[in-house]
């Protein structure tokens, strides 16, 4: 039984570097495959509806009664020109326009820096007069919407500025009230409906979705609902998205890469439905339905800025889960935070996010110096003890008995080193994980430069950082102590440059200095080995 063990032992060694990758390798498919493609929430067929609940539409030919998606806007006749007032905010993150006309947000421009220079990053835009549909914070009734307003005040106080607009339609007086913080990316809408009858009306605010023209077909809209269960979910732009509505949701919006505009409060319980709507085949909106009052006063609260956890968390941590922090989210989320202040606090200092992001890198070296040492000296050892192995395989191959002796005392005098360069791939990966989604996301490297890079939020345009990263890891293949594993690194060698091609230029050039560092780590190793 002895013996069998000793035979079986030191294969299952010279095998442990091929089993552990592969166990760990089905560990992570089979919980990514849970994630993605496991169970999802779906359209409920209980007949109850809940707070959250997403139903579908039902056609003219189902039995169940609905009613349907109220997508167009009838405004009030114009009784000749009215003058349009314009009121701009500025505070230290954003720039706010306001207009008389629908009593509406008509520019919102964010504050950027830009290799040193400041500059601004546009979400809404001024529609024409022919587009008062697509105004933001427009309030629609079901028909005879106002869409001029007078500015009746306008005050500042130490953390807020006050709008307040109104308008009369027919028996009935709309006020408007924007409330815009200055310490976060909140707005808070106060709408009140007055009326001398008892003829109820039913309001819809609707608001659009975050636009960065420059971005072009990079930058995809997505739909974002907070669902029965309290998970925020993320909904591409489909025929099933726009046959859908939402009972009652506490928060529901809408995301483009950067940014996101979404209802985070409802004070008052203004919201009894929520859907969206297609504007022209380029930009969603985001209807939100009230109930059907003759008066009546409610708060809803907004969400209009970057995706950046210290300034989402700030005013409604929930909105936090659109930030996409991988499957590892438990460990990448709080590390990429870290990182993220890092890089900024690196910036901060040599104004350039190309410089902070190589810094970046030889200070996770330093810090993953002790390992990746002990992981060299644990593949040196596993080189010399295959070679012993094969020796001792050569010499007693016709004596199985003395085979069995030698393996054992062969691994009893050297034990069974290799595990260090699992542990180093082990930690390396959440914080790879989390450095990705802060290099690939952050809208701190949107049209940030670095040498002949123009955008690290974008690919290289000249491959040249791919191309430098091949050659990196033909480096690291040359030092490698064994011949297997020389050949698996050549053939990465060009899978990983070809794959990091279309990778953001600011994960990229973390790639390529990392494997250049660890590069020139081993070799100053094996110098002082000497």
């Amino acid at each position: 039984m002895i013996n069998s063990l000793l035979t079986i032992l030191p294969k299952l060694y010279m095998k442990a570097k091929d089993i552990l990758p592969l166990l760990a390798l089905t560990f992570i498919v089979s919980i990514g495959f849970n994630y993605f493609w496991g169970p999802k929430e779906g359209n409920s067929s209980s007949d109850k509806e809940q707070i959250g609940q997403r139903c579908k539409v039902p056609s003219e030919h189902e039995v169940r009664a609905c009613r349907p998606l109220r997508l167009d806007i009838s405004f009030l006749e114009d009784k000749g020109v009215q003058k349009k007032t314009i009121t701009q905010f500025d505070t230290s993150k954003a720039r706010y326009t306001f207009s008389t006309e629908g009593a509406s947000l008509e520019r919102l421009e964010f504050k950027r820096n830009w290799g040193g220079k400041e500059g601004y990053l546009e979400t809404v835009f001024p529609p024409t007069y022919l587009e008062r549909q697509k105004r933001c914070f427009l309030v629609a009734f079901d028909d005879q919407t106002p869409f001029a307003f007078d500015l009746v005040n306008k005050t500042e106080e130490e953390d807020r500025y006050t709008l307040t607009y109104q308008a009369a339609i027919g028996n009935k007086t709309l006020r408007k009230e924007f409330i815009v913080f200055k310490d976060s990316y909140r707005i808070d809408l106060n709408i009140s409906l007055k009326s001398e009858e008892e003829t109820p009306a039913q309001l819809r605010v609707l608001f659009p979705s975050p636009m960065v023209p420059e971005l072009g077909q990079k930058d995809i809209i997505d739909a974002i609902v907070l669902d029965a269960n309290t998970k925020v979910r993320t909904e591409p732009k489909t025929v099933e998205l726009l046959e859908s509505y939402w009972i009652q949701p506490s928060l529901i919006g809408l995301q483009d890469r950067y940014f996101v505009h979404a209802l985070v409060g409802d004070t008052h319980s203004f919201v009894q439905r929520a859907y969206f709507k297609e504007v022209d085949g380029d930009s969603l909106y985001a209807v939100l339905e009230g109930p059907e009052v003759s008066q009546g006063i409610w708060r809803l609260s907004f969400y209009c800025g970057p995706k950046e956890s210290a300034a989402i968390v700030k005013v409604d941590a929930r909105l936090e889960q659109v930030l996409n922090y991988g499957w590892l989210a438990i460990i990448s989320r709080p590390v990429s935070k870290i990182f993220l202040d890092i890089l900024n606090i690196f910036y901060s200092y040599c104004k350039n996010y190309g410089l902070a992001i190589i810094i970046l890198v030889v200070l996770m070296r330093l810090l993953l110096m002790p390992f990746t040492a002990s992981a060299d000296q644990s593949a040196r050892q596993r080189a010399e003890l295959q070679k012993k192995m094969a020796y001792i395989e050569h010499k007693y191959k016709h004596d199985k008995e003395e085979l069995l002796k030698a393996k054992a005392e062969l691994i009893r005098k050297h034990g069974m080193p290799g595990l260090g360069s699992m542990l180093v791939l082990i930690l390396q990966l959440p914080l790879f994980i989390a450095l990705g989604w802060v290099l690939s996301n952050s809208i701190q490297l949107y049209m940030a430069p670095f040498l002949w890079i123009p955008d690290l939020s974008a690919p290289d345009p000249y491959y040249i950082l791919p191309m430098t990263l091949v050659l990196g890891m033909l480096g690291q293949a040359l030092m490698a102590h064994e011949a297997s594993q020389r050949i698996s690194l050549l053939v990465m060698s060009i899978v990983v440059g070809a794959f990091t091609a279309k990778l953001s230029a600011g994960l990229t050039l973390y790639i390529v200095v990392s494997t250049f560092a660890a590069v020139a780590q081993t070799a100053l190793v094996r110098l002082f080995k000497k």
